[in-house]
């Protein structure tokens, strides 16, 4: 698919970050990589992937492999701010870290418009959206957050996303500074305000997402919802 995916990741984040569980730098980078090779055998064409912590993911025998699949891989060492990032977490750092990857990225500048994924995790029902998304000329699409023992809470999923680069640069990376952790200011609470005055709200197919998430370390699988599945609340922006 012709299409540029985003994957940031922290392979060596540092003690004390707010609400971070899974710390083991082994455990994020096998996390990471699997990430990778998913999209990959999606069919993916271009993938920036994005390390806050200054590391590179993949070695040359793994590029080596992606490129004979046809898929070109650029990898971006960042270099967080440890101290800002351990006192405002890693939705802060996030936004820092999709900031550099827009300034620095030659695949990025290249397109338009981009998906943007956490690094530990991948969407299961991928060519469906990319589907709807062309079929509909959405320039931007952003996710409710869904959470079983709240249903819908004032949240945005920032786990997966698709945007434009002005969106990101002139929008969206000032709702991640925005963050503080330490003050219960996450991301999903900045980026869901910002999209409530920036976007339409509509329904649409909802990304089937699968990882670990960082903060509690353990396997996420989004549930099936039935007849939301397909109707699920969102933003969007039309071209």
């Amino acid at each position: 698919m012709d299409s540029t995916v985003l994957i940031t990741t922290a392979s060596n984040p540092p003690e004390g970050v707010p609400y971070l569980k899974m710390t083991d730098g082994a455990a994020r980078r096998v996390a990471a990589k699997a990430s990778v090779y998913f999209w990959a055998a999606q069919k993916i064409r271009r993938i920036v992937i994005a390390d806050a912590t200054g590391s590179v993911l993949l070695s040359r025998d793994e590029l080596s492999d992606l490129a004979l699949m046809n898929v070109e891989v650029e990898q971006l060492c960042y270099r967080q701010n440890d101290h800002l990032v351990t006192q405002k977490g890693k939705g802060y750092g996030e936004g820092a870290l999709i900031g550099f990857a827009l300034n620095d990225s030659v695949l990025l500048r290249a397109d338009e418009g981009f998906f943007k994924c956490t690094g530990k995790f991948y969407c299961r029902n991928f060519p469906d959206i990319f589907r709807m998304i062309q079929q509909n000329r959405f320039s931007s699409i952003f996710w409710r957050y869904y959470r079983s023992d709240l249903f819908f809470g004032p949240w945005a999923d920032t786990r997966f996303y698709y945007t434009t680069r002005d969106f990101a640069v002139n929008h969206l990376i000032p709702a991640y500074v925005q963050t503080d952790e330490r003050k219960e200011i996450m991301c999903e609470q900045t980026v869901f305000d910002l999209l409530n005055h920036t976007m339409e709200t509509a329904m649409a197919l909802k990304p089937r997402l699968t990882g670990f998430a960082g903060g509690s370390g353990e396997l996420s699988s989004d549930v099936t919802l039935g007849e939301l599945d397909s109707t699920y609340p969102c933003w969007v922006r039309f071209r």
